[in-house]
């Protein structure tokens, strides 16, 4: 039986594309334990991110703790929100999938923070001589308390780090084991891929090496070689076709280089305008006497302008990556400011208050804009305020 060429092509289409199956088949297999690798991966960086959040957070309570009970400070509208924002990472942590050792540090943890939290609520409201009788014994015991606390502490993010650090170890294992079987399997391929390559090869390449010529002919620009047609095949087909495109080809050449002019003044053209709206938008962030803060979605900073650096007294280049919730006073006030701006696109001229850098508390009027990529899709927010401190203190006077 006499094979045409494209039975001939059918054959060594059909077996490399089972060699490709075959090893996207592997591959895939590879790829999932992978795949199932890194979810653990990223579940343990979840828990070991929680486990370092509850761990700033303690240390921060205990700090604030000690200076109340010693009367260093006096702020409750501070102490307050820091109470719960531990009894709420507490309660998270709680809710990852945590060891049963992990689960006794973390209640040692919730049982002595709880302790710490009455006792202290307790000597807030002890008269003066009642105090200075029980201060040194409450010292004493809080010692003792935040010692138990900071130590289960430490053993729950030693435990949180070693789990973290064991998946990141298996996955390596995991990815090198994959990579072995991946580049096995794609070198049986290709060298069973190119034996095919060349036994079909030598069965076809005769008849049309003369057309490759004139073909590379063409691509040089070179004039118009006309290939003789010999057979009445596919070949001959080809042939023929070839005649037709590089008549074709001449022509499309023309036009292409006048298009190309053209287009080449059009980007030209545009990318001034690109340009110039860009310094246009530089100079209202650069030059604006208003606060203009970017973010992500995780809160970090990502752009802080000349004016929210006048008002909040912060360099600009040491705020790239800072929480932005970490300037307000009220974090549980941001957090509704942000959900709100979120669900809604924008929340409009809000009063809150800002912490400065020297510690002061600042006025300021903010608008809260959700960002979108081309997509439609949420990737942050954008922040504009104006400082109303002087203007509410015009008012009371």
């Amino acid at each position: 039986m006499k094979l045409t060429i494209r039975v001939k092509l059918m054959i060594g289409y059909a077996a490399t594309l089972g060699l490709m199956l075959t090893v996207s088949i592997l591959a895939y297999f590879a790829l999932n334990n992978v795949n199932k690798t890194v979810s653990q991966i990223l579940v343990h960086a979840h828990k070991y991110d929680m486990v370092v959040a509850l761990r700033h957070s303690a240390k921060n309570f205990l700090d604030i703790n000690d200076a109340m009970i010693k009367e260093h400070m006096r702020d409750m509208e501070y102490y307050k929100p820091l109470v719960l924002d531990v009894e709420k990472k507490i309660l998270y942590v709680g809710k990852l999938r945590l060891k049963e050792h992990e689960k006794e540090f973390l209640k040692k943890i919730k049982d002595e923070f709880n302790f710490i939290r009455e006792r202290a609520q307790e000597s807030f409201n002890w008269a003066t001589a009642a105090r200075n009788a029980n201060i040194v014994p409450l010292l004493k015991d809080m010692d003792k308390a935040k010692l138990v606390l900071i130590n289960n502490m430490d053993a729950l993010y030693d435990e949180a780090w070693r789990s973290l650090d064991n998946e990141g170890i298996a996955a390596d294992k995991v990815k090198e084991k994959a990579l072995q079987q991946i580049i096995t399997f794609s070198v049986i391929a290709i060298v069973a891929g190119i034996w095919i390559s060349i036994y079909m090869s030598r069965k076809i390449t005769t008849p049309i090496m003369a057309l490759s010529l004139a073909a590379s002919s063409v691509a040089k620009g070179a004039p118009y070689p006309e290939v003789e047609k010999t057979t009445e095949d596919e070949l001959g087909e080809l042939v023929a076709s070839f005649n037709q495109m590089a008549l074709d080809l001449k022509t499309s050449r023309d036009q292409i280089e006048i298009y190309n002019k053209e287009l080449q003044t059009m980007v030209e053209e545009r990318t001034a305008e690109l340009g110039k709206t860009k310094e246009y938008l530089e100079n209202i962030l650069e030059y604006s006497g208003d606060m203009i803060i970017t973010t992500t979605l995780y809160d970090e900073i990502v752009q802080f302008n000349r004016g929210a650096e006048n008002i909040l007294g912060y360099n600009i280049i040491n705020m790239v990556g800072v929480r932005f919730e970490d300037l307000f006073v009220d974090k549980r006030e941001y957090r509704r400011i942000r959900e709100r701006a979120v669900e809604d696109g924008n929340v409009s001229s809000y009063d809150t208050r800002l912490m400065k850098k020297s510690g002061d508390i600042v006025r300021i009027s903010l608008t809260v804009s959700r960002l979108k990529d081309r997509r439609g899709t949420v990737i942050g927010l954008v922040v504009i305020g104006k400082d109303i401190t002087k203007k509410e203190e015009d008012l009371k006077i």
